[in-house]
């Protein structure tokens, strides 16, 4: 037997001597785990989707005690690696502009000596993980952003050994400190789901516990950010916000910078808007049947409000599907059909807007009052006789028939 045989030991542990904990979160809106303490969660989207100044927005809130979570009301140091910005030019600006704590916000850079000169540099990973954790233990620092962190990988960004080499020693410090790591990739080019997207290899997603995937929706102009992997919860909530621009002043003058406003919960997932049908929008008469029943649905009801599942679920029992309801709830002008939290009870709803206009309103959509029967009867009713030129014509294309059939003043 070799001497490096002799030193391998086996170990065996019993559950029974493993004491169960709660996993804890960094940011837990409405209880909700969406960042974990202790492991990783990855970031992606596509360029200009606002990752990084979303995540300068969460950054800023640990920084004053105010993030929602098992910290809140402590406030504590943030580390961010690697922008691509520029601190002084953006970086900076943004966190004030986000409320940040500036003096419990850490650059970190490492210093080699030679020879002949000295330098600094972005850390390296895994070169670089004990200096990482080195600030980690300084400064008590509970959530890291790496970003964006395939630039920070000593190797191949795309070889899951790579991958798995460079951040999975990151993961250990994160458990041991139980510090918050998340890395900001990219989407890569090419359709496919919201799984496949992340930029370069699998291993992205499987060093990491958890997935927040980001994406603009082009009909409402809200971003969004979906969690689509939850490795300790069945949670995978969506969440909506917008970008403002505000002025911050600098000794320079004002420099314009983009601010989080936060909109709460989303019933729009980043996986709908990828796989939205681009190439062809449902025909008329099937969008506008959509928001007729929503609209009916929404009326039948004390409160003109419904959970939003009790609202999909009788829309596929008359036929349509969540997509088609969701787009209809959505385009739904006059009125329209708001998703918001319910003013009855706990929870989000569907609601018909009190101000949202009238029906036929300025840029409204007429409705015709629709009941369930006409979702659910499998015999389209036969039109109305024209009382003029008999069944087989149609009264609203006839000019004379709308003429006769106007109402007197």
């Amino acid at each position: 037997m070799s001497a490096q045989e002799a030193e391998k030991r086996l170990i065996l542990t019993p559950a029974s001597q493993i004491k169960p904990r709660r996993q804890k979160g960094l940011w837990a809106p409405d209880g909700q785990g969406i960042i974990p303490l202790g492991t990783g969660t990855v970031c992606a989207g596509k360029g200009g989707e606002g990752k990084t100044t979303f995540m300068l927005d969460i950054a800023a809130q640990p920084t004053r005690g105010e993030l929602p979570g098992d910290l809140y009301g402590i406030p504590g140091p943030v580390l961010i690696l690697g922008p691509e910005d520029d601190w002084d030019t953006i970086m900076v600006p943004r966190l004030i502009a986000a409320g940040a704590e500036l003096n419990r916000v850490y650059s970190i850079a490492v210093e080699t000596v030679t020879d002949t000169f000295t330098q600094q540099r972005e850390l390296r990973f895994p070169l670089d993980v004990e200096q990482l954790e080195e600030a980690i233990v300084e400064t008590g620092a509970k959530l890291v952003i790496i970003d964006p962190a395939p630039a920070l990988v000593h190797g191949d960004m795309n070889k899951v050994q790579d991958v798995r080499n460079a951040y999975g020693p990151t993961m250990a410090v994160a458990q041991r400190w139980e510090s918050s790591v998340v890395l900001i990739n990219h989407f890569g080019k090419g359709a496919g789901s919201v799984t496949n997207k992340l930029s370069g290899s699998h291993a992205w997603r499987d060093v990491t516990r958890f997935y927040l995937a980001f994406a603009t929706d082009e009909e409402t102009g809200e971003r969004i950010v979906t969690q689509d992997k939850n490795n300790y919860g069945t949670g995978t909530g969506s969440y909506k916000f917008a970008l403002d621009s505000v002025d911050v002043p600098t000794e320079d003058g004002p420099t314009s910078v983009a601010k989080v406003r936060f909109l709460g919960e989303s019933d729009v997932a980043v996986a709908d808007l990828i796989n939205r049908d681009h190439q062809g929008e449902q025909p008329d008469d099937d969008r506008n049947a959509a928001e007729a029943f929503l609209l009916d649905y929404l009326r039948q009801t004390d409160a003109q409000e419904v959970k939003a599942g009790d609202a999909l679920k009788a829309g596929r029992a008359a036929g349509f599907t969540d997509q088609q309801l969701k787009d209809a709830r959505r385009r739904c002008r006059a009125p329209r059909i708001v998703s918001v939290k319910s003013t009855f009870s706990a929870g989000w709803v569907w609601a018909i807007d009190p101000e949202g206009g009238n029906e036929g309103g300025e840029g409204g959509r007429v409705h015709e009052h629709a009941t369930f029967a006409t979702f659910v009867s499998a015999v389209p009713p036969s039109p109305a006789p024209c009382p003029l030129h008999g069944t087989d014509h149609k009264p609203a294309a006839c000019h004379t028939c709308a003429t006769v059939n106007q109402p007197t003043t």
